[in-house]
């Protein structure tokens, strides 16, 4: 049996962080109610995808402000290699952001799975399909709604986790 209580409150108190501004503190806190669901339910799995998840979409957010100021002071003597450092870099970001919102998607899917919380499956597919949509700015809408629900998921996390063992078919 795992106790899955300081993960709800955790990871409850880390979304709504997040979504208030806080990001940093919020993300940090989520990071440790996956690491203490991933233990709850015993599939380290869990962690690592967030893990990785969390790892690319900090490298992104790195390398679009680096992009940014980059061709900002670029701008000034060639507008041009400005303009095509940003679109480069940004291709870049997106198609690392995607990837790390894929790898955050697998890790809400089997922690849906294991807790029976379906809301994280939903969190994971609106995070996913936003990702992907941020081209269009629709995407942003459906990040903050997954955000939104991100908070809701984590607090309908129940306070224990039962490991029920299969017994074999009776010969």
């Amino acid at each position: 049996m795992g106790d899955l209580k300081n993960a709800k409150m955790m990871g409850g108190i880390g979304a709504i962080l997040t979504v208030v501004g806080l990001g940093f503190i919020g993300f940090i806190l989520k990071l440790l109610a996956v690491k203490n669901i991933a233990e709850a339910t015993g599939r380290e799995e869990i962690f690592s995808k967030y893990l990785w998840a969390a790892i690319l979409n900090i490298l992104a957010s790195l390398i679009l402000v680096g992009t940014m100021f980059s061709s900002m002071f670029s701008a000034a003597k060639s507008p041009e290699f400005g303009l095509g450092m940003m679109g480069v870099g940004g291709i870049i970001a997106v198609i690392l952001m995607i990837v790390g919102v894929w790898f955050m998607k697998q890790s809400y899917d089997m922690i849906s799975e294991e807790t029976g919380v379906g809301m994280f499956h939903t969190v994971a597919l609106l995070y996913i399909v936003g990702a992907i949509l941020m081209i269009i700015l629709i995407g942003g809408l459906l990040i903050v709604i997954a955000a939104i629900l991100e908070i809701i998921a984590f607090f309908s996390l129940p306070d224990q986790i039962s490991r029920q063992v299969e017994e074999p078919a009776p010969i």
